[in-house]
C-alpha cells in the first residue's frame, strides 16, 4: 500500500515495527495511536512464513508499505 502522507524517517524505520512505539508522524484524522498495529501485522505475517516491510524517501515523501505472503499449498 503507498500512501502520500508525512513519510518515514531514518529512526521512524528503526522503530517502525516495535511494541509501542511513537513515531514522528501524527495521526491526521484525531485518531488515537496505540503503538501495537504493525508490530501486531508483522507478527501475523512472520507466523504464516511471510514479511512486512516499508519503504520511505523520508519526511513528507509519503511511504509504502508491503506485505509478503506465501502462497497457498494444499496438502
Amino acid at each position: 500500500m503507498r500512501d502520500e502522507g508525512q513519510g518515514l524517517t531514518s529512526d521512524d524505520m528503526k522503530k517502525l515495527f516495535g511494541k509501542f512505539e511513537r513515531l514522528s508522524a501524527k495521526p491526521t484524522g484525531g485518531e488515537s495511536s496505540t503503538g501495537l498495529g504493525l508490530s501486531i501485522v508483522k507478527q501475523l505475517a512472520e507466523l504464516r512464513g511471510g514479511n512486512v516491510w516499508a519503504e520511505s524517501e523520508g519526511k513528507n515523501q509519503g511511504a509504502t508499505f508491503f506485505v509478503e505472503l506465501p502462497s497457498y499449498q494444499p496438502a
